[in-house]
Order: C-alpha cells, then sequence, then structure tokens
C-alpha cells in the first residue's frame, strides 16, 4: 500500500492562476506547494523543488513542511531526496523517482500519482503569460499537456487522475463541494511518507 493511498492532493503552482485568497480553505487538504509557494503566506503540507537555491531563500518556511525535491539539491539530511530520470513518461510510475518536465508543478503532480494520490487538483498551473520566456512557457504547456495526456487512473476509477482547476473562486467553490475530495489527517500521512521513504 502507497502513503497516500486514495488520498486527494492539491498541487499547488506559483502562476498567476493560484486563487492565492482561497488558499486556506486548503488546510484540512494534503497539499504540495511548488518552488516559491511560500510568497503566497501559505503553508503546504510538502514543499516540492526541483532547482538548487530554492530551500536557501527562505528555510525557516520550508522547515515547517515535508520538503521533497530532486535528490541532488536537497539541502538538509531530512528531505526526500529522489533522483530525476529523464526521457519519456513510464507507463506506471515509481514513487521512488521523479520525472523531469519543464514544469515543476507538472512533477510534482505525478509523484503525488505515484504515491497513490487520487485525485491531484492542479491549482496554479494554467501557464498563463506571467512575463517570463516564450520558450519556457511552451515548454511548461508541454509539459502539463503530457502528464494529462498519459491519464494515470487508478484501476477501477471513474474520474481522471488529474484535475485541473481555473483558479477562477467560483469555479473553485463549485469544485470544493465534490464527493470526490476528501480531507487527510496530514499528521499520520507525513509520517507514513518520512517511513516509505526512511
Amino acid at each position: 500500500m502507497l502513503p497516500g493511498d486514495g488520498t486527494t492532493a492539491f498541487v499547488l503552482g506559483t502562476g498567476p492562476d493560484l486563487p492565492v485568497e482561497a488558499l486556506g480553505r486548503l488546510d484540512s487538504y494534503f497539499t504540495i506547494g511548488v518552488n516559491r509557494i511560500w510568497r503566497t503566506g501559505f503553508v503546504p503540507t510538502v514543499s516540492f523543488w526541483l532547482d538548487g537555491g530554492i530551500y536557501d531563500e527562505n528555510p525557516a518556511h520550508f522547515d515547517r513542511t515535508l520538503c521533497v525535491c530532486d535528490a541532488s539539491v536537497a539541502a538538509r539530511p531530512e528531505h526526500i531526496g529522489l533522483r530525476l530520470r529523464v526521457g519519456g513518461l513510464p507507463r506506471f510510475l515509481n514513487p521512488h523517482f521523479l520525472y523531469h518536465l519543464p514544469h515543476t508543478g507538472a512533477v510534482a503532480a505525478l509523484w503525488a500519482v505515484s504515491i497513490g494520490c487520487y485525485p491531484v487538483v492542479l491549482l496554479g498551473m494554467g501557464c498563463r503569460d506571467d512575463g517570463r520566456d516564450r520558450r519556457q512557457l511552451a515548454a511548461m504547456r508541454e509539459g502539463l499537456r503530457a502528464i494529462k495526456a498519459a491519464d494515470y487512473r487508478p484501476r477501477g476509477a471513474c474520474f481522471p487522475t488529474l484535475w485541473q482547476w481555473s483558479g477562477h473562486l467560483t469555479e473553485f467553490d463549485q469544485n470544493m463541494q465534490s464527493y470526490y475530495l476528501r480531507p487527510a489527517d496530514t499528521g499520520a500521512l507525513v509520517e507514513d511518507l518520512r517511513e516509505f521513504y526512511r
């Protein structure tokens, strides 16, 4: 059994479509904040990054969360550092690897799927123009498209594993009423994850 088996996960990217004012409503859910999520003031269950130096930007924030990152940029021994796999996406995900894509939120979403989370809600990951280089945005959009096309659906599941929300508050309110979303005992889940990776 995987540590996140059947747990709803919210992957929080830092794009302009992230509904920052609504994040407090996710306190009872398993949340994975990507890269500089600390700028929002929200403290997720897991902080997730691939690039070096992210942790050093705000250690006080990251030390309040479980940290999952590329093994080559783990700043502390207690961080769960996983190896990056480059190449096409496999048919079955292994929770001991991160699958490299040019969109850190997409990598975090695949990790959530690999540990058994269902559904995985994508917030702040719409790849809307935020002033970054157009080639980077195009690569990020392609990474997001690739994980959606892979459709890593658990056996017998009728609902897609990856559920992207636009960030509009009306849609957020409606989607939060879904019976597919399940709050989690995040403390127990964090301990299960630490034990799983020990």
